[in-house]
């Protein structure tokens, strides 16, 4: 791994963040941890903040993305830096708003480099949301998994 990373899934409000970035996070699972894991789509309401330990590297994942100062998502994203040093954060956020401020804050200032990347959504028919998401995450699996070998 060259550099602890932020990965940045952000966009506008119902564009499928949180369900990308809760997506990733079974796909991870999958992929690092244990590979007969399987989990239901469409993928359950709710938010998440853990954490995976994929081969060695600490990876935090935070769905919330909405607002700072609600549920205590300012603390939970210092957590990770801070507290649970991640190597690999993956976090919401709207396009500009007061948490996209603080990832760019947490990255600037504690040696974290920032992937901005958005969740892939389409408005046509037959276009369907949860399966669009599948694919995001996909993407995201695949830049964790070229951040963790070292190739970005």
């Amino acid at each position: 791994m060259k550099q602890k990373t932020i990965i940045q899934v952000w966009g506008v409000a119902n564009t499928g963040k949180s369900a990308t970035i809760k997506i990733s996070k079974e796909e991870l699972i999958k992929k690092y941890i244990n590979p007969s894991h399987t989990y239901p789509l469409p993928i359950e309401r709710g938010d998440i903040n853990e954490i995976l330990s994929c081969k060695g590297i600490k990876i935090g994942i935070e769905s919330m993305g909405d607002d700072l100062w609600y549920d205590n998502l300012h603390d939970r994203l210092n957590q990770f830096v801070h507290n649970d040093k991640c190597d690999i954060i993956i976090c919401a956020s709207r396009v500009r708003n007061n948490v996209a401020n603080h990832i760019e804050y947490l990255a600037n200032n504690n040696g974290y480099r920032k992937i901005k990347i958005t969740s892939t959504n389409g408005t046509e028919p037959p276009l369907v949301q949860a399966d669009l998401n599948q694919f995001s995450a996909q993407q995201i699996v695949e830049l964790v998994n070229k951040i963790i070998s070292g190739i970005i």
